[in-house]
């Protein structure tokens, strides 16, 4: 299956309608690009859901684990807002 399109302007692509509905794409689906040689490989990026189990473990979070990964994702991000702040 073959599709034409027109980079924009602004670098945007859209996508053909058939390229599309082969492969069931929608918005906000999110898209990865690949540069093989002088080739772009563009494929549909795994959402969460689609990605949910994919590694397997045996160590289970406990909350306490939780509440601090979470304190610490602010604390950074809180962080990151500081610092660019001041620059």
């Amino acid at each position: 299956m073959n599709g034409l399109s027109t980079i924009t302007q602004k670098g945007q692509v859209v996508i053909p309608i058939t390229l599309r509905k082969a492969l069931k794409l929608s918005p906000p689906r999110r898209i990865s690009f690949e540069l093989k040689g002088n080739v772009i490989i563009m494929k549909p990026a795994l959402s969460i859901d689609e990605a949910f189990g994919m590694f397997k473990t045996t160590k289970r979070a406990s909350q306490a684990d939780y509440d601090q990964a979470i304190e610490e994702a602010v604390v950074k991000k809180f962080q990151k807002k500081l610092h660019k702040k001041d620059s």
